[in-house]
């Protein structure tokens, strides 16, 4: 049998779900659904998905168009990005990134579950994909850029790295005054300031924040800097792992198509709302009836079974039992 190809019990013809999905009813008559599917090339609709209009959910804000020009700035020079810089699949996702950052890294492990699938992306993350070109540089003084994390990991983080600064340089508590920053009209102060080290601490973390929560974190995370607090609130990224979780899909065997093919609308896309999952258009071009064609009925993409509702049932056969033709003990043996 092995020469002979896999038994899919799952090939069934298009008749076995359109003898209901044809001319589906309710009750009530009122549907939420579309209620005549008669083959994938013929009726069927747009997926959901795109004929709801719904868009990408995310807030993480992502210029496709800008990511994608010639001569971006890198890490060590001019770079020309590519769509699997930054999306790969689950199964992938361990390997070394081009643009990644070791440290970021480190503080990421665990995040790809072991045993991940090569049939979807996993979601981008910043210490994958971004930490290499987008520095969380804070102050001239310190090398080490703050940890991509949330606004309290950042603000301790901050606190820490200049109290120790202060304590093995208490001559910059001598602040001198910047002629820049005189107003018209204003008497001008002295020429120095001193400073306790809370004072100094206070301060440079405050212009250390206004960089980072409004320029630099700003720039790709949706903040709230007017509620009161006194740290921003940062709104969740909502990134969609599956558009379609109801349907299957899988990458690994379309690895063999540039990522544009399907997915053209990225070429161009310059907001992260825009919806980039390609149309029922693009999979008919190969998917359709015909011996050359892709698969097209209904199993390719659709299962019957849920398996959310799988109930577990415990074996009692044993493998001798299979060559016998008998049953385990107290099981009743069909006929």
């Amino acid at each position: 049998m092995e020469h002979r190809g896999a038994v899919r019990l799952a090939a069934t013809s298009d008749a076995n779900c359109t003898q209901c999905h044809a001319n589906l009813s309710t009750l009530t008559g009122a549907t939420s659904f579309v209620r005549n599917i008669r083959s994938f090339v013929g009726d069927h609709p747009e997926f959901a998905v795109i004929r709801a209009g719904r868009g990408n959910p995310g807030t993480i804000q992502l210029n496709h168009f800008r990511h994608l020009q010639p001569n971006l700035l890198g890490p060590n020079g001019p770079v020309q990005l590519v769509c699997t810089d930054c999306h790969r699949s689950a199964a992938e996702a361990g390997q070394p990134w081009a643009y990644g950052d070791a440290a970021s890294r480190a503080a990421d492990a665990g995040r790809v579950p072991p045993g991940a699938m090569r049939a979807y992306m996993a979601p981008a993350t910043f210490a994958h994909t971004c930490a290499a070109c987008h520095s969380l540089q804070f102050d001239k003084r310190f090398a080490e850029p703050v940890p991509h994390g949330t606004p309290e990991v950042i603000h301790t983080f901050v606190v820490a790295r200049f109290q120790s600064y202060i304590a093995t340089h208490p001559a910059e508590l001598r602040v001198p005054r910047d002629p820049s920053r005189d107003l018209p009209e204003r008497a001008i102060p002295s020429d120095y300031r001193v400073l306790s080290p809370p004072q100094w601490v206070a301060e440079k973390t405050a212009e250390a924040e206004q960089l980072l929560w409004r320029k630099t974190c700003k720039q790709c995370h949706t903040l709230d800097l007017e509620s009161g607090a006194p740290l921003p609130v940062v709104a969740p990224s909502n990134i969609t792992s599956r558009f379609m979780p109801r349907a299957k899909f899988d990458h690994a065997k379309h690895e063999g198509f540039a990522c544009a093919s399907c997915h053209g609308g990225a070429t161009t896309s310059q907001q992260s709302s825009d919806l980039l999952v390609p149309g029922i258009a693009t999979c008919r071009t190969c998917h359709h009836p015909g011996v050359e064609a892709a698969e097209s009925r209904c199993f390719e993409c659709h299962t019957y079974h849920d398996p959310t509702q799988r109930k577990i049932v415990p074996g009692g056969f044993i493998l001798s039992q299979l060559e016998r033709g008998k049953t385990a003990v107290g099981a009743s043996k069909n006929p």
